[in-house]
Parts: structure tokens; sequence; C-alpha cells
């Protein structure tokens, strides 16, 4: 029943997202509110094809991720819904304590924002003595800040390879139409983000 929730929330269930705001964890990006453009009916082609790359301008590889529940999420199931037009990708850690003030933020991003198109995901990939993250502490880590998006195990650190670990937390903004990277930046600031939002959706 779950992963059937899932493909209905990544094809834009109202029922699921009704659902989710009455508390129910979440196994996946919630489809923004809003219509989806016209020239996309329900779901995009396929995954674009490469050259794949790490930087800004580049289009990111279909990166692969166990979500909280301990089941499989990548990056199509988030560019295949039309409804969605930015993924913001949060890297945390439970060593990471600019990491646990930042998700009441990344809540009320994709409160603000979901109705636009907004996806955010959040990738922990290690626990509070830096040994790779479980999904049972991705599950708990979804829970303690009552997270309604997907929390992601990353625990071979494929985020790493775009930027400095000990920069955590990684922000990064990818456009769900083309999957091109749109901005990476570390630390985290509200008010840049939220610019950075207002401009995009």
């Amino acid at each position: 029943m779950r992963h059937l929730c899932l493909l209905l929330a990544l094809l834009g269930c109202d029922a699921y997202t009704e659902k989710r705001e009455r508390g129910a964890p979440a196994d996946a990006g919630t489809p923004g509110d809003g219509a989806a453009p016209e020239a996309c009916v329900d779901v995009r082609a396929g995954y674009p094809a490469g050259p794949y790359g790490e930087g800004e301008g580049d289009v990111i590889a279909n990166l692969a991720f166990t979500d909280a529940e301990g089941a499989p999420l990548d990056l199509a199931a988030l560019h295949a819904p039309c409804a969605n037009r930015l993924l913001l990708v949060s890297t945390s850690a439970g060593w990471c304590t600019a990491c646990r003030e930042e998700q009441p933020k990344l809540r009320q991003l994709h409160q603000d924002f979901r109705g636009d198109g907004l996806v955010v995901m959040v990738a922990y990939f290690e626990d509070d003595n830096y040994e790779p993250g479980t999904v049972e502490l991705a599950a708990g880590w979804r829970d303690r800040y009552d997270l309604s998006f997907p929390v992601v195990l990353d625990a071979s650190f494929a985020f790493g390879d775009y930027y400095d670990r000990e920069l955590t937390p990684m922000t990064m903004l990818v456009d769900l139409e083309t999957m091109e990277i749109v901005k990476i930046m570390t630390g985290y600031d509200d008010s840049v983000v939220r610019s950075l939002l207002g401009a995009r959706l």
C-alpha cells in the first residue's frame, strides 16, 4: 500500500497530499499543488541523457537512494511528474549542528513553495560518529523534525562528489524539467535560498 501511495504521489494524487497534510509519513516528493504546465501532461518523458556533470549548469546524473521507509527512490522519480519544477537538495549528518538548525527552515520552505512546484529532499549520509547512516537513522531524522518531504539515505555519500563534506550542509537546486544543476551552496542562508526560489518559481 505504501508503494502504491508513492506512485500516486509522484503522479500528483490529491488524496495522498491530503493524507500527508494530516501527518502520515512521507515516502516521496510531494508534487506542487498548482496546475501542471500545459506543455507536459501528467508525466515527463525519460530522464535527460548525459553527459552528466557535478557543477552548476551541468545535468545531474540519475542518483539513486533509499528512502526512510527502505524503498528505492531516484532522481528520475522526482523528475517525472510535470507538477514538479524545482528540486532543493540538502545534505545532513548527525554530527552537523548547522543541519539540525536548518530542518525547521526546510520544513517551512516546503510549506511555502510546494504549491509552486518545489520538491525538497534531505540526503542523510552519516551519524553522530561520522559512520555511514542507516535507513533507521534517516527515518529518525525525518520523524524528529516532522518532515513531510523525502528524507533519503545517502550511505555511499553520492552527493560528496558535488561539494566538500566539511562544509555540510550543502544546498543544491536542480531544475526538474531539464535536471540541470542551477545552484550549489554550502552552509544555509534562508534569505538567499528564498530569493533564488522566488526567481525560479
